[in-house]
């Protein structure tokens, strides 16, 4: 088992799972205690990219100054208007 990726362990796990699919095979303790011990890896496997992705975001945001658009609900003005004053542009 390589697990380098958590879609590469994900895909190992499924594999062995397959032949439980139809009472092929069942689980001793030992078993589930393994199968417990790898999904816990690809778990944080996929913490560790999460945790990556939004340092990355973060720091693009800081460098860039810009941030992903805001959502604006339908009781919300996102650019209220600025009042117009006589013989300005409107």
């Amino acid at each position: 088992m390589s697990c380098l990726l958590a879609s590469t362990c994900l895909i190992e796990i499924r594999e062995e799972l397959k032949p439980c699919l139809h009472g092929g095979r069942f689980f001793t303790s030992e078993d589930v205690g393994n199968l417990i011990r790898r999904l816990n890896t690809a778990i944080s496997l996929a913490e560790e990219i999460e945790e990556e992705k939004a340092s990355l975001e973060r720091r693009e945001r800081l460098f860039t100054g810009h941030s992903r658009p805001a959502l604006v609900g339908p009781n919300v003005v996102a650019f209220p208007g600025s009042p117009t004053t006589p013989g300005g542009r409107a």
